[in-house]
């Protein structure tokens, strides 16, 4: 017989309560003498006697009431031995955010299945394994796996199902001998995948316990962006998504700072999406967040932004001029600097964020090592190729930057027509596929054999003409004509805007509004420090160091498991704010479909699927693994204040 709080056992010492009462009652009888008395001794000793047995009696029977009410309160239960032997329980339980939703009593699912996994712990026997989403805990007993069940929180990283089954593997294949009662406690969304049945061990016995029963409903702000706008006021939109099976009327409301800045009511139909926009003066302030009012899921409520500063990116051409570029590269957004070959000052090359080299005959070594210090560390590069290079020269760079070789030359027409839609790129660039435009014509160039290179522009042929090559953190692009030729119509052509205008973009910089939490994400600040101080994020109490590395003046972070908790954070260096940062949860998590397992589980002998903790789980885990006892006791201390009652009414002293 075990127990499920053995500590209530202490209080067995309040037998000898009983005890000592019964000790202090005992009372020394004085002697009377009387004439003729003889008659009554053997009365005299008879009831002695009975008074004593009554008193005991009596003792014994709330002695004993008294521990059958102490063992009650500890809920002793008896183990199957012969069921457990060599057999121990591995639970994973899903702590991601979409466990929030309420169900009944507006009781979180996350915290009902907590609950009732405390409530049944001793139904797991002695050695438990738990796995969630962020942590795994081996060889529990059931006190320390009702402690960390009680101090478990939700996470916002989500791992996929099939991580968790290999994890589960893993734990298996250390423990051999060891047969496992496996409990995966889900609701089994579709964004963590299906289920693969060969990561399924046929030795074991897996039970499915479907949290996704409770008529999930959610809204969330899905994302923000900012659209251009007159140039004293900044356009913010965001998109509301919807996953209910009715119309809703709904409060949106806009943050910047502190302050409640603008409201908005909108009808968002069943099952859909809407945009919302709000304009805002352009120095009121660089912060803030989107809100709505949902209380059934609301991690996804808020969404926070930060509105990037408008700095000017700074690109230098060297070598021939070019009169598209210029235009393409006005003086309001771009800081544009040309030079030639000969008069090209190298020092002011890592002060660039983009260099396009256009129409070099010839790349000298010298400049190769400037261009890939530039590449490594600092911004995108662009090669445009003359009617006649130098093979060796190029191919020089192009070794040295990993990305291939130049083959050979063509001096054939070729047409342009081929456009990568689906490439990030041209993401936001084209609002449906294209496929009636003046396509541009050209009359040259070369063929190259670009390795990990990604085609942005084809040739009918399948030839490239535009590739991006990623580079440690920035991008290489590769033109392979020359575009000043006579004949060539690329830069009469509507492409040439947004291809050059994204050249100078690099998908990951400080344009971005926000990041997401659990994603890679990486960013770069100009500041110039000794390397002595410590950088770090802070929002109120969270505060952590992001990986960073230096060169020159420029420091570049990465981030991706922290920070956990969403919010505007402050990157400072002492007391000197660097920047300012929004980071969100994963937006994928309130996506309300889930994967049906029935038909998973159906295939599998050794899996069972339960809708929840609902009642037949509940009655398989007590018949399979234990027999509580604590009513039992409850019956035997009634039955012995019974007895004790009887005793005092019918035994006579």
């Amino acid at each position: 017989m075990q127990f499920k709080h053995p500590e209530i056992l202490f209080f067995l010492l309040l037998l000898l309560i009983p005890i000592l009462i019964h000790l202090f009652q005992l009372q020394k009888f004085r002697k009377e003498y009387f004439t003729n008395v003889k008659y009554l001794k053997q009365i005299e000793l008879e009831t002695r006697k009975s008074s004593k047995l009554k008193k005991l009696l009596i003792l014994i029977c709330r002695m004993l009431a008294l521990a059958m009410l102490v063992l009650a309160f500890a809920q002793p239960y008896f183990t199957d031995n012969t069921n457990r032997l060599n057999r121990e329980t591995l639970l994973y339980l899903d702590n991601s955010l979409s466990l929030q939703a309420k169900s009944n009593g507006d009781i979180e699912e996350f915290q009902m299945a907590k609950n009732r996994l405390i409530d049944r712990i001793t139904s797991f026997g002695e050695n438990i394994s738990l796995i969630t989403n962020d942590e795994s805990y081996e060889d529990l007993s059931p006190k320390e796996l009702e402690k960390t069940l009680i101090e478990l929180k939700l996470h916002p990283i989500k791992k996929e199902l099939n991580q968790i089954l290999n994890q589960i593997n893993f734990h298996i294949a250390r423990n051999e001998n060891i047969l496992y009662e496996v409990y995966l406690i889900s609701d089994f969304q579709k964004i963590n995948g299906y289920p693969d049945s060969a990561l399924i061990d046929g030795n074991q016995q897996y039970n499915f316990v479907d949290l996704s029963g409770i008529n999930k409903m959610n809204l969330s702000v899905d994302s923000v962006w900012i659209e251009p706008g007159p140039s004293d006021q900044i356009t913010i939109k965001s998109r509301l998504k919807s996953w209910q099976n009715q119309s809703v009327n709904l409060a949106v409301s806009l943050h910047l700072g502190e302050e409640l800045f603008g409201k908005a009511n909108v009808d968002i139909e069943e099952n859909s999406t809407i945009e919302i926009e709000f304009k805002v003066p352009e120095n009121k302030v660089n912060s803030g967040k989107v809100s709505i009012n949902d209380h059934r899921i609301n991690f996804d409520n808020e969404l926070y932004f930060v509105i990037p500063e408008k700095i000017k990116t700074k690109v230098m051409l060297i070598g021939k001029p070019a009169p598209f570029i210029q235009r393409i590269y006005n003086r309001k957004e771009f800081e544009l600097i040309s030079s030639s070959l000969s008069d090209l000052d190298q020092s002011k090359i890592l002060d660039q964020n983009l260099i396009i080299l256009n129409e070099l005959e010839s790349i000298s070594r010298p400049l190769v090592q400037s261009l890939k210090s530039f590449a490594r560390t600092k911004g995108n590069l662009v090669i445009i190729p003359s009617d006649d290079i130098d093979f060796i020269a190029y191919n020089h760079l192009f070794e040295s930057l990993g990305m291939g070789k130049i083959l050979s030359a063509f001096e054939n027409e070729k047409i342009l027509n081929r456009i990568n839609y689906d490439h990030p790129f041209f993401k936001n660039v084209f609002e449906e596929r294209v496929y009636n435009f003046q396509y541009p014509i050209l009359k040259n160039g070369y063929i190259t054999d670009l390795k990990g290179s990604s085609p942005l522009l084809q040739f009918s042929d399948f030839n490239v003409f535009a590739s991006e090559y990623n580079y440690f953190n920035q991008k290489i692009y590769w033109l392979s004509s020359p575009l000043s030729t006579v004949n060539n119509t690329f830069t009469e052509s509507p492409l040439i805007v947004p291809l050059f205008y994204n050249f100078s973009i690099n998908q990951q910089d400080s344009r971005s509004l926000f990041y997401t939490i659990g994603q890679p994400s990486e960013f770069a600040v100009e500041f110039s420090y000794s390397g002595d101080e410590i950088i770090k994020m802070v929002r109120d109490d969270n505060e952590f160091i992001p990986l960073q590395s230096k060169s020159g003046d420029m420091i570049r972070f990465s981030t991706e498991q922290y920070p956990q908790v969403q919010g505007i954070y402050s990157l400072v260096s002492g007391n000197t704010e660097l920047k300012k940062m929004a980071y969100n949860y994963d937006r994928k998590e309130s996506d309300m479909n889930f994967n049906p397992m029935e038909e998973f589980v159906s295939k599998h002998a050794n899996i069972k699927l339960y809708d929840g903790f609902n009642k037949d789980l509940e009655d398989r885990i007590e018949r399979d693994n234990n027999k509580k006892l604590w009513q039992l006791f409850i019956i035997f201390a009634l039955v012995f204040l019974s007895l004790e009652i009887l005793l005092q009414k019918f035994l006579k002293n």
